[in-house]
Formats: C-alpha cells, sequence, structure tokens
C-alpha cells in the first residue's frame, strides 16, 4: 500500500496485531462520523478560547461540560452502525445486529456468561486462528516490520519459546479528574450556565459558547 499509494497517507496501518484486520474499517468509520468533530472542537478550544490541556482544572471542566453529551453521540452512532446493512460474500446483506442475533439462533448464546461455562462444542475450535491475515503472513516485508518491532513478544533468553497468548492483556487505566469545586458550587455553575446558554444543544458553535460562559464563571468563584 505505501509503495502504490505513497508515503505518508496512512495507506497502511503499521502495527503489532494481525488480528485488527476486522476492525480497521469500523474505526475509520467511527473516526469520521464523531472523532474528527470532537478532535477539531477541542483543537479550537485550545487555539482560540483559552482551553489549557495541561491545567487538571480545565480537564475537569471539559468532563463536566461534554463527557455527557460525547457518550450520547458516541452510543446513538454505534445504534445506528449496527443497524446498517453489511454486504457478505456469499450471502444477503445484514446489519451487525441481524447478524448478532440470528447467530445466536443458529450457534447458541454467546457472551461472557457463556463464556464461564465449559462448551465442548465450542465453533471456534482454534481461536487462535480467528481474525488473522494470511496474506500478509506471506509477506517478508510484513514480517520482518513486524518481528522489528515487537520484540517483547518473544523470548531472548529461550530461542526455542513459541507465543500464543499474553500473560496480560493491554489497558489503559484512565483515572478521572478531580474537581476544584464542592458539590454545591458545581451546582450553581450549572444553574447561572443554564441561564446563559442552551447546554443541551448540539451544535458546535453553541457548545464553544457553553466553554466560554462556564470558563468566565469559575474564574468569577475566585474573584477573577
Amino acid at each position: 500500500m505505501e509503495e502504490l499509494m505513497g508515503p505518508g497517507r496512512g495507506s497502511y496501518i503499521w502495527g503489532r496485531s494481525v488480528h485488527n484486520i476486522r476492525i480497521e474499517r469500523l474505526w475509520v468509520d467511527y473516526t469520521s462520523g464523531i472523532g474528527h468533530k470532537w478532535v477539531d472542537f477541542f483543537f479550537e478550544l485550545e487555539l482560540y478560547y483559552g482551553l489549557c490541556h495541561d491545567n487538571p482544572a480545565h480537564i475537569w471542566l471539559i468532563h463536566h461540560l461534554f463527557l455527557h453529551q460525547i457518550n450520547e453521540e458516541v452510543q446513538g452512532w454505534a445504534d445506528a452502525w449496527n443497524s446498517h446493512k453489511m454486504r457478505l460474500e456469499g450471502e444477503r446483506r445484514k446489519s451487525p445486529r441481524d447478524m448478532f442475533t440470528f447467530g445466536l439462533l443458529e450457534q447458541g448464546p454467546r457472551g461472557l456468561s457463556q463464556a464461564l461455562l465449559a462448551q465442548e462444542d465450542d465453533v471456534y475450535s482454534h481461536i487462535d486462528d480467528f481474525g488473522i491475515d494470511w496474506e500478509a503472513q506471506t509477506n517478508p516485508r510484513l514480517i520482518q516490520h513486524f518481528t522489528q518491532h515487537n520484540e517483547q513478544l518473544w523470548r531472548p533468553e529461550d530461542p526455542f519459546a513459541t507465543f500464543t497468548t499474553p500473560d496480560t492483556m493491554a489497558e489503559v487505566i484512565v483515572d478521572p479528574p478531580e474537581g476544584p469545586f464542592t458539590n454545591a458550587e458545581v451546582h450553581e455553575l450549572d444553574q447561572l450556565l443554564r441561564n446563559i446558554v442552551d447546554v443541551s444543544s448540539q451544535e458546535m458553535g453553541v457548545r464553544k459558547l457553553v466553554w466560554q460562559e462556564a470558563l468566565a464563571i469559575c474564574s468569577s468563584f475566585y474573584g477573577e
């Protein structure tokens, strides 16, 4: 892809996993549908409206004002995506929700609760094979890149060791920012803000006003 389309265009997503091919298109759709809008919004707040991403109080205010709106939009996007029809080779078009529902009828219940029970007739008898891009496995250039940038997968002290499943899975723990105000002050902030601007608006221009007014109110609490 790099040779065909040219470097620096993101034509190929380099990385450690060969199991990601099925999810990459979903990530592209999500970014274009939701992610870019909010990234651009926060960049504008930094450039023109006083947001400082190194200031914990500013990060708390961003969470307080917009986190629930982001979550609502993400849930709405996910519901729409789960209902859209997908082209399937050799089958009629189905939505992800259809595939899940009919999969339950055809294959039986699946999920965390079912995973706790022993399943002798597990349909994925070779779960380690699921989602692997076998074409990429035969590309020497990709394999060389993979081994060079994933040395942690191999045990140099044992050249005969094989890798199956990592001891621990990747995890990112993000602690919520601590707010500078008491509950009463937060309630007052919300009341004052609702009297000035429509805090429920989905227009990004109005949301900029929400940030500006909220920042001014917070500063007024300190007599500035």
